[in-house]
């Protein structure tokens, strides 16, 4: 979980140091994080529209206003534009009984600061929706200064007893958010299903996915349990809940994290079959690295 010596005052949560402290890195030469495929908004605030295109007039199908008043009379031309709007970016954000544990909580909340604090610095409006079973709670503030502090806020509140469902949340989402209009969704969870249910991207979210156009990037959140865990150790089950002791050895270790490299190799897979970019996180070092490395994957791809 976030650590207590979090500041109160809104005028030091998007101090450097600040930012440091709470696991978001904050580059000496900053490049925005610009994960959006197409043309990118200019680096200001508010609306606007840039010429686009010129084509022939279609009458009866074409709006005359839209007539480029400079084309000769005998060949119309039509000005198209394209909205330089900024991008409207979602966060789903797991707060399911197996987020709680200390060893996903801590990767959680870094990363959603981190892509808080890079997407808005890349001119992108940023809304935070928590969900396990269903969507619970969501987060939009006017300006970057607010929506960490009520970001920080939220995430400091005591995870639900409930299991994840991923799928269901996702979909009741895309139908609720037709009005607002997300251009891109990031669903940041471990996608642990309940009693071991079968996952399947493709199929449970083919609606989600028509809706936004595959503007879907699921953050896998994994974990690594360190080489020298060993000895009896206090196990909570925050999803019944239970508590148990269990001897860890070596052995033990080694093979309940090659598990989880193979159940996060699983999902992998699950998520380029339904085409959608994917990035995991093991460790809080990972996050900027591998947010940058999606930037460029879909930076590139859209040429």
């Amino acid at each position: 979980m976030l650590s207590s010596s979090v500041p109160d005052t809104e005028s030091s949560v998007i101090d450097r140091e600040s930012l440091h402290a709470l696991g978001v890195l904050v580059p000496i030469h900053f490049h925005p994080v610009k994960v959006l495929p197409g043309r990118h908004p200019l680096g200001r605030a508010g609306d606007g529209m840039r010429l686009l295109r010129t084509r022939p007039y279609v009458p009866g199908e074409d709006n005359p206003r839209d007539i480029d008043k400079f084309s000769p009379p005998g060949d119309l031309q039509v000005m198209e534009w394209e909205d330089e709007a900024q991008a409207s970016i979602t966060l789903l954000v797991d707060r399911s009984a197996s987020m709680a544990s200390n060893l996903k909580a801590p990767i959680r909340n870094a990363c959603v600061l981190q892509l808080l604090y890079s997407l808005w610095r890349a001119g992108d409006r940023v809304g935070m929706a928590f969900f396990d079973t269903r969507v619970r709670e969501q987060v939009r503030a006017a300006n970057l200064r607010a929506q960490m502090q009520q970001t920080i806020t939220a995430l400091q509140r005591p995870h639900p007893v409930a299991a994840t469902d991923v799928s269901s949340a996702l979909n009741t989402f895309v139908r609720q958010d037709r009005r607002r209009h997300s251009n891109l969704l990031f669903v940041i969870s471990d996608f642990l299903t309940e009693n071991g249910a079968a996952f399947s991207p493709e199929t449970d979210w083919r609606d989600a996915i028509n809706e936004i156009q595959q503007n879907i990037v699921p953050v896998i959140v994994s974990f690594q349990l360190p080489a020298d865990t060993e000895g009896l150790i206090k196990l909570r089950d925050a999803e019944r809940p239970s508590r148990r002791m269990a001897w860890f050895t070596r052995r033990r270790v080694q093979q309940i994290n090659r598990e989880e490299r193979t159940r996060v190799a699983s999902l992998i897979r699950h998520f380029r079959s339904a085409g959608l970019d994917c990035i995991t996180l093991a460790h809080q070092r990972e996050i900027y690295p591998q947010l940058a490395r999606l930037a460029r994957v879909r930076r590139r791809r859209k040429f």
